[in-house]
């Protein structure tokens, strides 16, 4: 019976210590490039900044994106909402790269069949959905 309660008493001092683990790295991600990113992709600046660029990249997004971001970027199924505080916070190069890169593990596809001009107009599309 001791063994037990004491076996019971080390899970839950091992659960504690990986919850606290958990939450220390979710305070220092955003400090973490996006999607491990390269300082390369950080230092991007948007080349398609502006109004007329955002409504391009409005119909580029409902074409390519929306099936699993959501017409209103919450996200659906294993998609993320592109809302979140983490998306928020990314740089546009970041974004671009992870567009172009994807994640194919994650069922983000590379995005290379669009244009960089497109990919840039997505951004601007979310960047003033974001603001």
């Amino acid at each position: 019976m001791n063994r037990e309660i004491c076996f019971m008493g080390n899970a839950a001092v091992v659960l504690f210590a990986a919850s606290a683990i958990c939450v220390s790295l979710a305070v220092a991600a955003p400090d973490s490039p996006f999607h491990n990113a390269p300082a390369s992709a950080a230092a991007m600046k948007n080349a398609y900044p502006g109004d007329a660029n955002a409504a391009a990249g409005k119909k580029l997004y409902a074409q390519n994106c929306a099936q699993c971001h959501g017409n209103n970027l919450q996200g659906m199924g294993p998609a993320p909402t592109l809302e979140s505080t983490t998306m928020k916070s990314a740089k546009p190069g970041e974004i671009f790269w992870f567009i172009t890169s994807g994640d194919v593990e994650h069922g983000m596809p590379a995005w290379t069949s669009l244009t960089p001009k497109q990919r840039w107009q997505i951004i601007t599309f979310l960047e003033q959905r974001n603001k």
